[in-house]
């Protein structure tokens, strides 16, 4: 507002003083509509354009599961029910048609967490080196494999440089890859993707 309109607005003050407060009074109520409304068009922007992530690093790891996205999801599903953007890893569909890897958007706090796709479905959920995530037995990156026998006892069996454990769903497994008496990563999923020790190299498509 520059001088000359204060001053006018002073005139028109000075002249009918009841009449300049009342206009200001009657815009009360439509400031307050104006402002109830921005903040539910805020609201609703966040909960739908720019929702909050239901996965994150304080979700637990299943033998069938990340926090809300479940193995067997479809791709679409998985983004939905997790509220992230689920990326591909360029060079991952280049070893073997029909499979292929995806990792959750940059900023999400699901650093090395990879997610093998076979025909749209989730085959395996992957971990490397990330030490926040916990299975929902407790175990983690980091830990001895002395550690983790003590957490799954008769269920867990040694293969090669792996620890592998069998619930009570057969068909599923953890796998935890191991490096000098430690943790240094694992992969949870179905028969028999969870078995590829090369990923989607291993992969054969069927007809």
């Amino acid at each position: 507002m520059n001088m000359w309109s204060m001053i006018d607005e002073f005139d028109e003050f000075l002249n009918n003083p009841l009449q300049y407060i009342i206009s200001y009074i009657r815009d009360i109520p439509k400031l307050i509509v104006t402002v109830f409304f921005s903040w539910i068009i805020f609201v609703l922007y966040f909960i739908y354009i720019h929702p909050t992530q239901n996965v994150t690093s304080k979700s637990l790891i299943n033998f069938d599961s990340i926090g809300e996205i479940k193995i067997g999801m479809t791709v679409q599903r998985a983004e939905e029910v997790s509220r992230l953007q689920l990326l591909p890893i360029t060079s991952s569909g280049l070893i073997n048609k029909g499979c292929y890897y995806l990792e959750p958007q940059t900023g999400s706090g699901l650093e090395r967490v990879w997610f093998m796709v076979i025909k749209d479905a989730i085959a395996t959920i992957e971990v490397s080196r990330n030490y926040s995530l916990h299975t929902a037995n407790g175990a983690q990156v980091g830990q001895s494999i002395d550690e983790v026998k003590a957490i799954y006892a008769k269920n867990l069996v040694t293969k090669d440089n792996t620890l592998v454990y069998t619930p009570a769903k057969k068909k599923f497994r953890i796998v935890f890859e191991t490096e000098r008496g430690h943790i240094i990563g694992y992969r949870v999923g179905r028969l028999p993707e969870v078995d590829y020790a090369n990923g989607c190299f291993d992969y054969k498509s069927k007809p």
